[in-house]
């Protein structure tokens, strides 16, 4: 019995990619393998008879995926967005050496929700840089200074560090008012998992927004936020001094300020990125000087 001739439609470096191209033609019902020639590159091959409709169909799914790529508006180069990261893990750590101070006055800056409502709003933000002990901070130390730098190179180092740092005062906020001024609970916290979570929150919004603009639809839109709701289920929702609350809402402002960024994303930039780094410095200054001035 003669075998069938097999003729090479494609030539891939990588063996990933001729199993992508293995995988299509299988869904189209081509009769087809995959064989490292003598160069090293991986070959497709296609019975003789199938080769140039097998041919005519890899060439459309090229261009849909070119096509898909192209409308997706490249990601900004944003020099300098480890400073930032950097920046924050100092004042983390700052914070933390503060907090041995015997006479426990770093205690004035812990979030209070009934506080919070009597007008110390300042609490909000001083409870993000505060925590109970070395794992704590270094958990968030870590979480806080990788999501953040995911985030700066979309929209700036410094918009970005004032975006979590408000989005993180937001959900402390909000988190207080449900506590406080709905159930009518004392409620108490500390630490920056608020604002990682915010961090999440944000990026997860503006890269969604970037994909609609691209005109994409399906799966490919929804990924970050289901993605950003998937780590927030992971590492949000568990442990034995969690606070829920604090993490659902600090991803919930940061998705809110991340739709709002992200049509004037491209905008930040030069001097606009450096004052908004600024303005962040001022703000972390303003509310430690309200509770420990």
């Amino acid at each position: 019995m003669d075998l069938p001739l097999l003729i090479q439609v494609a030539s891939c470096r990588r063996d990933r990619a001729a199993r992508e191209l293995s995988l299509l033609l299988e869904s189209r019902g081509f009769q087809h393998r995959v064989a490292q020639g003598l160069d090293g590159c991986w070959e497709v091959l296609v019975e003789e008879t199938e080769a140039a409709h097998a041919v005519a169909e890899i060439e459309a799914y090229r261009r849909e995926n070119e096509a898909w790529t192209s409308r997706l508006a490249p990601h900004p180069q944003r020099p300098g967005a480890w400073l930032g990261s950097a920046w924050y893990g100092l004042l983390l750590m700052g914070f933390f050496a503060f907090q041995t101070d015997p006479n426990g006055a770093w205690r004035a800056g812990i979030s209070d929700a009934g506080a919070i409502l009597g007008g110390e709003w300042w609490l909000a933000v001083t409870a993000l840089f505060l925590h109970a002990d070395i794992l704590h901070l270094c958990g968030n130390l870590v979480f806080g200074a990788v999501f953040g730098f995911l985030v700066a190179p979309e929209i700036g180092s410094g918009p970005a560090w004032l975006a979590i740092l408000v989005a993180g005062g937001l959900g402390n906020g909000v988190n207080a008012y449900l506590h406080a001024g709905i159930q009518g609970q004392e409620h108490r916290s500390l630490g920056a998992s608020t604002g990682v979570f915010a961090a999440v929150g944000i990026m997860s919004a503006i890269e969604w927004m970037r994909r609609r603009d691209a005109g994409d639809s399906g799966w490919r839109r929804l990924a970050p936020p289901v993605f950003g709701l998937v780590l927030l289920g992971l590492y949000g929702m568990g442990g034995e001094r969690t606070d829920i609350g604090a993490h659902v809402f600090g991803f919930g402002t940061g998705a809110l300020v991340g739709v709002l960024i992200a049509p004037v994303r491209t905008r930040l930039v030069g001097r606009v990125s450096n004052l908004a780094g600024w303005i962040a410095g001022v703000i972390v200054f303003l509310c430690s000087w309200l509770a420990w001035g």
